[in-house]
């Protein structure tokens, strides 16, 4: 993914989607983490701790990160 001052495009998307495909859910949190959700990364290593199933947290994630980089998107001023 880019610069955090850099909207996110097509290939972020992708990226987040190979990502999920994987069940890669350390690049997952690293999205996340790289779009300001530091705190709520670290809330999903602690559940994961707590017994909270895997391929849950990487859904719930992906969606979180998606949501994250269609919000830039939206807030993005047309060029």
């Amino acid at each position: 993914m880019g610069a955090a001052h850099t909207p996110p495009d097509r290939s972020d998307f992708l990226a987040v989607h190979q990502a999920a495909a994987r069940r890669d859910l350390g690049a997952l949190l690293g999205m996340l983490e790289r779009l300001g959700g530091g705190e709520e990364a670290d809330v999903v290593r602690i559940a994961l701790r707590g017994g909270v199933d895997y391929d849950l947290a990487v859904a719930e994630v992906q969606r979180e990160v998606e949501r994250r980089m269609s919000r830039l998107l939206r807030d993005e001023p047309e060029r």
